[in-house]
């Protein structure tokens, strides 16, 4: 995959399809450390997936997600979210157990959260899962989707189904040992068997040293492991924009951000300007232009979710 050509999608009826969590973000009202100094909390829709299929969805484009939310008050918030948004939800089930919710801080930086987990990781497998990546040109999934037991296995059937399409598969490792399962090397999992499955992996600093555990010359690092893995990276530093790797190529693109107000959602506002990009034909270096400038404009908003441009 060259970084200076276009990606060759499969045809599809749906362009995106997007899988893992699917939360209630309450977000802090004010600017704070710790969770433990807020007082105030906006209830808002989340989850990386979600936030993805919503963002493309007010683009033009028609996509579907999978995931598992309560029977409950929240779980019927989400669905009716995600349905006036104009996102398919046949991949949306409803399950026994409580809708998962996340505390975030409001941050400039880097915020601090505290999730409360229930439903999101109590996916089965139903046939419409495959129906949906059959249907796609673009599957995504989270780290999220591989974290306990249940949902792993669903992931990890349809992840191969996408790959047994040449589907693009494109992969958010948003890992966090915190949210797996006690005494799994989540890192090692994802190293041996879901990196060799996936075109295209987007980790922050924090993703790449949890990960790898890459202390020094991370940069260095991902460059060798874009072109053992075969493999696209992009690698989002923040304020410091990002670094793409792919066959044997790299390219550096400043950050897009004027004004940051809540960094909430900025990479999800990435995945969807980068997809749409590349949905409308672009090369994948204006794609990745395109996806620093998503997320440098939702930075001037509050919450996961904003209006985003359509790329050119």
């Amino acid at each position: 995959m060259k970084l200076d050509e276009k990606i060759t999608l499969s045809d599809g009826d749906l362009d995106v399809v997007t899988m893992g969590e699917l939360l209630i973000d309450f977000i802090s009202t004010e600017y704070v450390e710790e969770l433990k100094s807020a007082t105030h909390f906006k209830k808002v829709f989340g989850g990386s997936p979600g936030n993805i299929a919503v963002n493309l969805s007010g683009m033009g484009f028609k996509t579907a997600v999978i995931g598992s939310v309560g029977k409950d008050q929240f779980g019927d918030y989400i669905n009716e979210f995600l349905e006036s948004r104009h996102v398919n939800i046949q991949g949306l089930q409803r399950v026994e157990q409580a809708t998962s919710i996340i505390f975030v801080t409001k941050s400039k930086d880097n915020p601090k959260y505290m999730p409360v987990r229930k439903a999101d990781y109590c996916l089965v497998d139903e046939s419409v899962n495959y129906q949906l990546v059959e249907r796609c040109k673009i599957f995504h999934f989270t780290a999220w989707a591989l974290s306990m037991p249940e949902i792993r296995t669903v992931t990890m059937s349809l992840l191969n189904y996408a790959r047994s399409l040449d589907k693009l598969i494109t992969f958010d490792p948003n890992y966090r040992q915190d949210l797996w399962e006690k005494n799994h090397d989540g890192a090692e999992w994802i190293r041996k068997f879901v990196m060799p499955l996936v075109d295209i992996i987007k980790p922050s600093e924090v993703d790449a040293k949890n990960i790898w555990d890459i202390k020094d010359s991370i940069e260095e690092q991902l460059t060798n492991i874009s072109n053992d893995e075969d493999i696209m990276i992009v690698f989002t530093k923040g304020e410091k924009g990002l670094t793409a790797y792919s066959g044997g190529e790299s390219v550096c693109l400043p950050s897009s951000a004027s004004t940051v107000v809540d960094t909430t959602g900025a990479g999800d506002a990435f995945w969807a300007g980068f997809m749409a990009s590349i949905l409308k034909g672009n090369k994948t270096h204006d794609a990745l232009k395109h996806g620093s400038q998503s997320a440098g404009y939702k930075l001037g908003f509050i919450g996961a979710i904003s209006d985003l441009p359509l790329p050119i």
